[in-house]
């Protein structure tokens, strides 16, 4: 195991030549890193992600009639925010993810990608899980904060062990709120999680002219 960095492997086939997959993934690595420098098969971006140190290194290698783009980023495992043992919900395979997605949009949209590692599934999964318990806890709490006064002024003869009718409410909402979550990140493209992104505050003004 290397204590110094923490490793990521991908790799997505797209449907165009080298060349101009080069192109776009050199784009898109510039908008995410500070700095970008070629190499013999692609080029290394270096930066910051999430409060790491990183380094990027993308093959681009002809495949067929495609382009098969291989990315190695490492990132140091120690930081100012504390030490990294783990990659806690996916963060760093989702920025591949999110690379590979922001190439194939360069070269003409979905149809373009071809094959992505299968991390990506399995990725959605972990955020969708992580994602899903965050809003039950929170939104659990932030009921049973007002329904457990509500139990015992209204029910003062239930016992402290025994769940009253409006914390089970609040259960029952915490948990429906989580299971929405889970579906929203495991279903982005859904024409109900597009809804609730069309009204997200920042993506409203997005949407103005």
């Amino acid at each position: 195991m290397d204590w110094t960095n923490k490793h990521f492997n991908q790799a997505a086939i797209f449907n165009a030549p080298p060349e101009s997959v080069l192109e776009a993934a050199r784009a898109v690595a510039a908008e995410a890193f500070e700095g970008v420098e070629d190499t013999a098969d692609g080029f290394v971006a270096r930066g910051f992600r999430g409060w790491h140190s990183a380094a990027a290194t993308f093959h681009i290698t002809p495949a067929a009639s495609r382009t098969q783009v291989a990315v190695e980023l490492l990132v140091k495992r120690a930081a100012m925010r504390g030490y990294m043992l783990f990659d806690i919900g996916g963060y760093y395979n989702g920025q591949i993810d999110r690379w590979f997605s922001a190439i194939a949009q360069r070269l003409g949209g979905a149809e373009a990608q071809v094959l992505v590692s299968k991390t990506t599934a399995n990725l959605r999964v972990r955020q969708g899980c992580l994602r899903g318990c965050l809003v039950y806890l929170v939104a659990g709490t932030c009921l049973a904060v007002f329904a457990i006064p509500l139990d015992r002024a209204l029910f003062p003869q239930l016992s402290a062990s025994t769940p009253g009718p409006f914390v089970s409410v609040a259960s029952v909402i915490g948990f429906a709120a989580g299971v929405a979550a889970f579906l929203y990140v495991m279903y982005p493209e859904a024409s109900v999680s597009k809804s609730i992104r069309a009204r997200l505050p920042g993506n409203q003004d997005k949407a103005r002219p």
